[in-house]
């Protein structure tokens, strides 16, 4: 579908750009200094830097951040502004066109998922979205039929409550009575479920989607 042509806001917008690529980063903010007569965008390469950039000043309009960083994941930016009560709208800008990871960014927080092959004029479109208080989805996501979050049983969500507490297989075993054959069997399990390859992607992505509520 031909994305419709872009009408410029009114007033000044100040942004906060959370990206570790150069050439895309500045090919974006050219495309950002589009949006409004005059845009404010500030830059910040990783995860940390944006936190010392939040912590000295809140007065953004947006903050437009990847899923993927160098430090760590988009979605503890996410977590940040929710636990420090910071309430700024944020969008995802992803290479990513996997089902999950549009899931789990909306559970973290996120007012949007743009996709970064999306065009200029449909980046701006939804942003604006955005700032008039819509929440944007990429249209990868909207045309297919959103994935189930994974069933499952009492068993499998004690194993995974104790692996997120950091527990190895063999205190999980004298934890639950179990033996470390069907630990491991349920391990598996879990890491086919969640679409993860090691523990510490296993809790993360639990946590993400609110397995453990």
């Amino acid at each position: 579908m031909q994305a419709s042509c872009f009408s410029p806001m009114s007033g000044e917008l100040k942004l906060l750009v959370i990206e570790d690529h150069p050439v895309y980063l500045e090919g974006l903010s050219f495309v950002l200094k589009r949006l409004s007569e005059e845009v404010v965008i500030e830059c910040a390469h990783g995860v940390i830097e944006a936190q010392n950039h939040l912590g000295q000043n809140q007065g953004y309009d947006l903050i437009l951040l990847d899923l993927c960083l160098p430090d760590e994941g988009g979605l503890s930016i996410l977590r940040y502004l929710s636990e420090q009560k910071i309430f700024i709208p944020a969008i995802i800008l992803s290479a990513s066109e996997e089902l999950r990871d549009v899931q789990r960014a909306l559970k973290a927080g996120a007012s949007g998922f743009i996709s970064k092959a999306s065009s200029s004029e449909v980046i701006l479109n939804q942003i604006k979205k955005v700032m008039e208080g819509e929440n944007c989805l990429p249209d990868f996501y909207q045309s297919q039929q959103v994935a189930e979050l994974p069933e499952l049983t009492p068993r499998q969500k004690e194993v995974l409550q104790l692996v997120c507490e950091g527990l190895p297989n063999k205190k999980i075993c004298q934890r639950l009575h179990l033996t470390e054959h069907t630990i491991k069997s349920h391990m598996k399990t879990l890491f086919s479920e969640l679409n993860v390859h090691n523990r510490t992607e296993c809790a993360r992505v639990a946590v993400d989607l609110g397995l453990l509520e």
